[in-house]
């Protein structure tokens, strides 16, 4: 190895530690705001109060959800055949990963390895799908934001967000045009790495297929919706009162604030200070906004979690180092057989 990959590798592990502790430092100060000052009597009230049968029930709409997004990812494979049963365990295999680790990008890495590699699926497809599986879920949360900025006034006072969400969705929408040309053939394309080429060939392939994501964005906006509806019923378990338009609007601002955001695993804190922080602009007290956002928090990342550490054995993967490698050997595999 040579001194400038010696070099390079050197500042990948200094950036990858400081984003880390970047992360760690903002969900403890985020989450010492939320919990700043509170009757932690009137916290323990929302646990004790908690209906354990609304909360399996919406547990069991989470679920569905979770099952209707793998759907959905089903829908985005042009040419390959992956159930979707199989997907609801790679994806959920992936997001329960990055629910412990520091690594945000360890559920799209996952996801990508275990389909190249135990399903064989081309990479650049397997990751062409799960980056436009991305893009709709942000198209979707911006646009059912946008819409309730106008019509619910209490979202004036989420202005700003709004506005960033919608230029990160330009940027993105973008980007996927421009990977898009990147596998067009174009003359200027032919001095790009193959790899890059193989993913722009695969996301031009599947924006030519608009049915399918047209579907796929209404089967996003499906999945919203239920996480929507999970939230507010286990706001009714614990007897806060607010309403299912309300429950939907916090719950997708705070997962799209605590992943945009570097934090510690789970987004433990700055999840629990987006939710506490959002409902206040709603009237609710910190107390019972604090109580509902831990018992949404396990709900909605405690699943996931727990299949991951049933099923990820499964696939082979058992430590980062290892992941990395099948992801290179996948990358050397396809560039292997485009040539």
């Amino acid at each position: 190895m040579g001194f400038g990959e010696v070099e390079g590798s050197l500042k990948r592990r200094i950036w990858s530690v400081a984003r880390v502790a970047l992360g760690l430092a903002l969900s403890v100060g985020l989450g010492w705001l939320a919990a700043r000052g509170l009757d932690w009597s009137a916290v323990g009230a929302s646990f004790r109060d908690l209906s354990l049968p609304m909360a399996a029930l919406a547990v069991g709409v989470f679920m569905g959800a979770s099952y209707l997004r793998a759907a959905r990812w089903r829908m985005l494979f042009v040419e390959d055949e992956v159930s979707t049963n199989r997907l609801f365990v790679i994806q959920n295999v992936g997001i329960g990963l990055n629910n412990v680790t520091p690594i945000r990008v360890a559920s799209e890495a996952a996801q990508v390895a275990i389909l190249s590699l135990r399903d064989g699926v081309r990479p650049s497809v397997a990751l062409a799908t799960v980056g436009m599986e991305r893009v709709l879920d942000l198209v979707v949360t911006t646009a059912i934001m946008a819409a309730a900025f106008f019509m619910i006034p209490e979202m004036r006072q989420f202005a700003p967000y709004v506005w960033v969400a919608v230029a990160l969705v330009a940027v993105c929408v973008a980007l996927v045009r421009l990977v898009a040309w990147s596998g067009s053939g174009a003359g200027w394309t032919r001095k790009l790495p193959s790899s890059l080429v193989s993913f722009g060939n695969a996301v031009r392939d599947l924006e030519r297929e608009r049915t399918r994501l047209a579907v796929s964005s209404a089967m996003s906006i499906a999945y919203w919706l239920l996480v929507g509806v999970t939230s507010w019923l286990l706001a009714e378990a614990i007897g806060l009162s607010i309403s299912p338009v309300t429950a939907t609007l916090v719950i997708m601002g705070t997962i799209f604030f605590a992943t945009s955001i570097p934090a510690a695993p789970a987004a433990v804190g700055t999840f629990e200070f987006a939710v506490v922080y959002a409902l206040g602009l709603f009237g609710v007290e910190r107390e019972p906004a604090f109580g509902f956002a831990v018992i949404v928090h396990a709900a909605l990342f405690l699943p996931p979690t727990i299949m991951a550490a049933v099923f990820l054995p499964r696939e082979g993967i058992g430590s980062f180092d290892k992941l990395r490698s099948l992801m290179s050997e996948g990358a050397t595999r396809e560039k292997a057989g485009s040539t």
